[in-house]
């Protein structure tokens, strides 16, 4: 039988989801060493091979596709760790990067410093050339100051150029024949085009985007060469594939063409699983909660589609291809409570890590955090977490939340333990405020999805501060983005510069935009094996009120024509800036600011249903695994169930308050709130 597997790199742990045509599921999680790929990948095959009971060339040889999320590009970002990246512009814009448009992320902190430019004054170098707005060439490209500034980039030791051109989105001759020159003068250098890397109007967002595919090049390719190179060694030869910000996949080729697309691989992946998990209980409006050790992660699906933007910041820099509309937030278990100067409260975003951790996994963290917090609360065990395999200390984490907390503050340990708990689930709830009802959402139509080790113990309380009735927790939760990379169909974005007001746009030119873009789609997915059944495309549109800064996205099918003109856009729109602003304005004009294309590749066969190697057969009464002691107001304490989740049978309920401990990830089961795991792997849990 032939099977997908999933790799998810994360900082402190490497997960692999092996999973077969039919849904059946082996999984492995093994520590992280981004220096040693070649130990990870084999620690993990090993793994796998044990469950599966044959040796790694048998294991491999099942496998048709890998499907790899990865932080490096999200991390060499962070940490600043880019290729020296020289740059070469329109003479009379060389500040485009620094001037930002003039806005700033926070617009009343007068003392807020801009972020490092990604590429410095002194390697944006100017050339004489002009192209405008219809194309024509004013001005003719000066080859020879282009070779000057080729002279420079080699002599500074620059790494990666990016080419960013007025109107190069009209007409790239003048691109593409800088592209060569560099080529003969600077051999081996990679050379990004703004035209090929996001060709759309507004200089700051193309110019910017260009720059970060220059800039996270080197360590793309090399990352790219190893994985692959340890892989090829290990015995496989088959397709490779990596998730990309839009959720979809691409192939190593498609990641070094733009390796932009390589941000936020990792947690890209995490909505395609929340949309398989709900879609087990017919539901399509899902938000995925992923909590791990050090942050959270909150992305929305909506009718089944998953949320995109383009045109967004990452850690401060403009990104202008669509990206999944992942909140990210630093409140993880390993996220550290502290009084701030003000004698306040505060949780995060610093974090004690995998390593010392916090203060109860006794391995000289002396910091108290929210697992600590967990602990002394009574909501995880006071012994051991991960079914078993880590010990810990739980009167660590009370003298932790005592002194650094509860101290301080002139409260007893479990009042300061509970504020803990309670102001962690406060941040994350905004977080999923800023992806929802800021978004114009409405959170009564959600259910969440938890991924992460950590989720399972705050989504209920998280899910009652937000009017949320539903929570699904998947057996898999603390690898739901390996999960979800094993199932993300492939995904191509195109795009197309077209810009004019609805009273003069041209149907007949716009339908022949389409039909090209569609067209390349079609022929990209046909060559990586896909038959025309299995290609699913989408049309959209970037629309605008005449003299908003910001567009809404339109998506449409991909049969949708304007052979009657823009009326049917125009209500689509308004309606669509209704929902998301509540209000719209039939009489301002409209204003179309781009087309594009997405390319969808499917599975050939849809998958419906996931199994995993072991099942209990115990009613809950008979999987109790003890009792003790939980905290869910201050000064109370109540009598709590613990279940062994592994040894329940299907589609039997417990009424909380009650714990389900699963080998890797917590269910807090607080009062008033009734669960049951369903035959699809995943605990549903709901409000009674």
């Amino acid at each position: 039988m032939n099977h997908r597997l999933g790799i998810d790199i994360g900082g402190t742990f490497t997960d692999f989801v092996l999973l077969s045509e039919a849904g059946a599921l082996q999984v492995a999680k093994v520590s992280s060493n981004p220096e040693d790929l070649a130990s990870v990948i084999q620690a993990g095959l090993n793994g796998l091979a044990a469950q599966v009971g044959c040796e790694i060339p048998a294991l491999l040889g099942g496998i048709d596709l890998v499907v790899h999320g990865t932080t490096i590009a999200t991390n060499a970002l962070i940490q600043g760790k880019l290729a020296l990246t020289g740059m070469l512009c329109t003479a009379g814009f060389r500040d485009i990067l620094e001037l930002r448009e003039g806005l700033k992320e926070r617009r009343y902190d007068y003392i807020q410093p801009p972020p490092t430019p990604l590429v410095p004054r002194y390697l944006r170098l100017p050339v004489d050339e002009r192209i405008n707005k219809d194309g024509a060439v004013l001005e003719p490209l000066n080859e020879d100051q282009v070779r000057r500034a080729a002279a420079v980039f080699r002599d500074q030791g620059v790494e990666a150029v990016a080419v960013c051109l007025l109107w190069s989105i009209v007409n790239p001759a003048h691109e593409e024949r800088i592209k060569d020159i560099l080529r003969e003068e600077m051999p081996g250098i990679p050379v990004f085009l703004s035209s090929v890397v996001s060709p759309q109007l507004r200089e700051y967002p193309r110019f910017s985007t260009t720059a970060l595919c220059a800039a996270l090049a080197g360590r793309l390719h090399d990352y790219i060469g190893r994985l692959e190179g340890n892989l090829i060694e290990a015995g496989f030869d088959r397709a490779i594939r990596y998730i990309q910000c839009n959720g979809g996949t691409t192939s190593g080729a498609g990641l070094r063409e733009r390796p932009v697309l390589a941000l936020d691989s990792g947690p890209a992946a995490g909505p395609a699983a929340g949309r398989f998990f709900g879609r087990l209980f017919d539901i399509d409006n899902i938000i995925t909660l992923d909590m791990g050790g050090t942050s959270l992660d909150a992305s929305l699906v909506h009718g089944g589609r998953i949320d995109t933007a383009k045109n967004v910041d990452v850690h401060r820099y403009r990104v202008a291809v669509p990206m999944v509309n992942v909140r990210t937030l630093g409140a993880g278990g390993g996220s550290i409570a502290r009084i701030d100067e003000n004698g306040l409260l505060q949780v995060g975003p610093q974090s004690a890590e995998a390593w010392p951790g916090p203060a109860c996994y006794d391995r000289g963290g002396a910091a108290a955090t929210v697992t600590d917090a967990n602990v002394t609360l009574g909501f995880f065990s006071q012994t051991e977490l991960l079914g078993g395999a880590m010990t810990i200390d739980g009167d660590l984490a009370r003298d932790a939340i005592e002194r650094t907390i509860a101290q301080p503050l002139g409260v007893d340990v479990l009042e300061a333990a509970f504020a803990i708990y309670t102001l962690v689930n406060e941040n994350m709830a905004n977080a999923v405020r800023q992806i929802s009802t800021e978004q114009g959402h409405d959170l009564r139509d959600f259910a969440f999805v938890c991924g992460g080790g950590c989720s399972g113990a705050h989504a209920a309380r998280i899910a009652e501060s937000l009017a949320v009735d539903r929570v699904i927790v998947p057996r898999l939760a603390s690898l739901l983005c390996s999960f979800g990379a094993a199932i993300a169909d492939v995904r191509h974005d195109y795009s197309h510069n077209y810009a004019a007001h609805f009273s003069q746009c041209d149907p007949a030119t716009i339908n022949g935009l389409f039909d090209d873009m569609m067209a390349a789609a079609r022929a990209d997915l046909a060559s990586e094996g896909f038959a025309p059944g299995q290609m699913r495309l989408q049309r959209t549109m970037d629309v605008r009120y005449l003299g908003e800064l910001g567009v809404l996205t339109l998506t449409l099918p991909e049969d949708e024509s304007l052979e009657d003109g823009m009326g049917r856009m125009e209500t689509l729109f308004d309606a669509e800036h209704e929902r998301a602003f509540t209000f719209a304005d039939p009489d301002c004009e409209r204003e179309l600011m781009g087309l594009g294309v997405v390319a969808f590749g499917q599975r050939e066969r849809q998958l419906l249903e996931i199994s995993m190697p072991a099942t209990g057969n115990l009613k809950p009464e008979d999987a109790i695994r003890g009792r003790r002691q939980a905290s869910f107001a201050p000064g109370q304490t109540v009598d709590l169930v613990v279940y062994d989740g592994a040894a329940i049978a299907f589609d039997h309920e417990i009424e909380g308050p009650a714990v389900i401990e699963e080998e890797t990830t917590t269910i807090l089961v607080p009062p008033g709130w009734r669960i049951r795991l369903d035959q699809g792997q995943a605990w549903y849990m709901w409000r009674s």
